[in-house]
């Protein structure tokens, strides 16, 4: 229980007196007819001008304070809000389809569009709002390869916009050093907004292409020719030279016949 304050009368003054309390504070008081060398319970203190005006002073600075605390926590919070929550600039993705992606400064996808019949296709489905921008752009290419609307060696264009010429540059750069990894394996060219599509690379030019084997050289003709094609005129001549020979042997054998009959006369 707690115990209740005593008072003893000071001085006395037509209209205060000076009270001592239990706590050995001298304390200024409205005298109702109290005498000198009495003891109180119950006193209406005057309150000290020095100690009203601290009092003040430790008010004010309480509400200075909160008030402080206040604007910070506004501050912070509505500095979080245009974080996260306010666009900041826009990525275009052009494949065959073309979407265009709303970024919030901390990089996070607000809104989606598609900018084409093939772009709404692309986006049907998908929720990609909340997504971090690499994720969501890592996403789009597997979705655009899946649906057949990207092919190994295709293109995928990036064009970042937004009143801060430096988030466009580091945006750009750091999206398309992203997918370059990502799409390695695909061949996929990734391309700013002004750069040329990359011409395709001729099979013959291809250094990872063999060198296809030259013809052979000594392959027969008659291979090529159809079975009742005539014989070469080589092989004509031959055979007039076979006959010319029989010829000969047969004037041969006519000779031998005459000395025959030569020597039976």
């Amino acid at each position: 229980m707690e115990e209740k304050t005593t008072y003893l009368v000071m001085e006395t003054h037509p209209a205060y007196v000076i009270l001592l309390d239990s706590e050995g504070r001298f304390l200024k008081a409205a005298n109702y007819g109290y005498e000198r060398g009495e003891r109180i319970h119950t006193a209406v203190l005057f309150q000290d001008p020095k100690e009203a005006l601290r009092r003040r002073r430790r008010r004010a600075l309480r509400a200075v304070a909160a008030l402080a605390a206040c604007i910070c926590l506004a501050a912070a919070g509505g500095w979080q809000y245009r974080e996260h929550f306010v666009p900041y600039g826009t990525l275009r993705v052009e494949i065959n389809p073309e979407v265009e992606l709303e970024i919030s400064h901390s990089g996070k996808v607000l809104r989606a569009e598609g900018l084409d019949a093939d772009g709404d296709i692309l986006l049907d489905g998908y929720d990609i709002e909340g997504k971090d921008l690499y994720e969501a752009a890592r996403e789009l290419a597997v979705r655009a390869i899946r649906m057949n609307y990207l092919q190994e060696g295709g293109a995928i264009r990036l064009t970042a916009a937004s009143g801060h010429s430096a988030w466009e540059k580091e945006t750009q750069e750091a999206v398309t050093e992203d997918l370059e990894a990502y799409l390695a394996d695909y061949n996929i060219h990734i391309l700013s907004a002004d750069e040329p599509v990359p011409a395709p690379v001729p099979e013959s030019e291809d250094p990872e292409m063999p060198a296809q084997e030259a013809p052979q050289q000594n392959a027969t003709a008659q291979e090529d020719l159809p079975q009742n094609a005539p014989a070469d005129a080589d092989d004509d001549d031959d055979g007039s030279d076979n006959d010319g020979g029989d010829d000969d042997s047969d004037d041969d054998g006519s000779d031998d016949d005459s000395d025959d009959d030569d020597d039976d006369d």
